[in-house]
């Protein structure tokens, strides 16, 4: 069952294939080359899709920037490469939202603007809402954001607030352009507009949305001095506003997201003869909550399909609080470590992995684990509890030859989980 959990898991992934995503518009993007185009690509999937957008239009007139996840900054002619930062913010991360910003104000009004925005753009491309904060300020500020258990909506929010280029001020940067599109690969839930913190599209959310988000996780003390001050102030740069008339000029198409990632994994259960269903309550819940969710529903499935292999599919994001600390592994290590306690000794199987191939600060994708995982840990003697407390799954579940490790996958439609019951 573990080799059939990872067999599907690579299915679902080749599924959210970045560039075969973008190959697909080859008849909208051609429609669009009729006049120069500059480009921004930026996130995790940014080089597949600005590749193959070169590859659909060898000869039209294009230019752009592509920002890819640090330390790729291999030439990709015809366009510039700046490598940023994730899940904080580098030097690169500023320098190539400066960039950005500088070729969207750069256009002319003969000029289409075409962005490929993927999940991972918030980190890899910004630029503080005020000059003076320096580069240690912010990650200090986004560390404890990306920590405080908020949901990712609520995390964008506050990005948005904080920056001179998401919540659509890349977008107000290039109004000049006969025409915007942004073709998306959704690592938020889809139709929420948080992708990337919004930079290409309108901002529905306040300024006091932002201040509330604070508010509720105590998190101004490590807003950096002169960015809290501009707040306070309501001294921002605008955003882009929802009745603005550049959205009659704007298109937006989601090409692929969670949902995609969920019915290719459904439809691998399915080929491989289990009875599966997707359960899709399980969408940003604290960890152990999810665990005891989805358990349930695993028991449901098998009580009224006695005898046969039956799974469950569920994806999206779950909250962890981190500690002051946090050790090694990310939100997947912890859900798979938190269901290895309530599944020791049964014919369970859980598979938790993020679709980009990272799971946290660890190098693990996720982990799958089964029945044997705790008594395998305790034969280490090896504390899951205490592991689980510290944040700090991935030692455990990589001694237990656990983890899932893929490397970067360049796609990031947030995470896949599947629970199974042998028959």
């Amino acid at each position: 069952m573990r080799r059939l959990l990872r067999d599907v898991f690579d299915a679902a992934i080749a599924r959210v294939d970045a560039r075969h995503a973008v190959l697909q518009e080859r008849i909208r993007l051609r429609r669009c080359a009729r006049d120069p185009v500059l480009v921004i690509a930026f996130g995790k999937a940014a080089r597949p899709m600005a590749e193959a957008v070169a590859h659909l239009l060898p000869d039209a007139p294009l230019r752009g920037l592509v920002v890819p996840p640090s330390p790729d900054t291999a030439p990709l002619p015809p366009f510039e490469v700046i490598a940023g930062g994730h899940p904080l913010p580098t030097a690169g991360s500023l320098r190539a939202a400066r960039r950005a910003l500088d070729l969207a104000a750069s256009i002319t009004p003969g000029e289409r603007l075409l962005f490929l925005v993927s999940g991972g753009g918030s980190a890899m491309l910004e630029a503080p809402a005020d000059d003076a904060v320096t580069l240690t300020e912010l990650r200090t500020f986004y560390q404890a954001l990306l920590g405080c258990g908020a949901d990712i909506g609520a995390i964008n929010t506050v990005r948005g607030w904080c920056s001179t280029i998401k919540g659509g001020r890349l977008a107000r940067a290039g109004r000049a352009a006969r025409s915007q599109l942004t073709l998306a690969i959704s690592d938020v839930p889809a139709g929420s507009g948080a992708l990337a913190s919004n930079p290409t599209g309108a901002d529905a959310t306040t300024l006091a949305d932002c201040f509330a988000v604070l508010d509720r996780h105590r998190l101004w003390p490590v807003v950096p001095a002169p960015l809290r001050a501009r707040m306070q102030r309501g001294d921002l740069p605008p955003g882009l506003a929802p009745d603005d008339e550049l959205h009659q000029r704007s298109e937006t198409v989601e090409l692929l997201n969670d949902r995609t990632l969920g019915s290719a994994a459904l439809a691998a259960l399915r080929e491989r003869g289990l009875r599966a269903e997707f359960v899709p309550e399980a969408d940003d819940l604290p960890c152990a909550q999810a665990a005891d969710l989805l358990l349930a529903r695993l028991a449901r499935l098998r009580a009224a399909h006695p005898g046969e292999r039956v799974a469950v599919v569920a994806v999206g994001e779950l909250l962890v609080q981190l500690p002051s600390s946090p050790g090694a592994g990310g939100r997947n290590q912890q859900f798979a470590l938190t269901c290895a306690e309530r599944i020791a000794d049964r014919a369970i199987t859980v598979l938790s992995c993020g679709s980009d191939g990272i799971d946290g600060n660890s190098p693990a994708a996720g982990a799958v684990v089964d029945g044997t995982t705790a008594a395998r840990a305790r034969a280490r003697g090896l504390d899951i509890g205490s592991h689980l407390a510290r944040c700090d799954a991935f030692p455990l579940l990589d001694a237990l030859g656990d983890t899932v490790l893929t490397g970067p996958t360049q796609t990031n439609v947030r995470d896949l989980r599947l629970l199974a019951h042998d028959a």
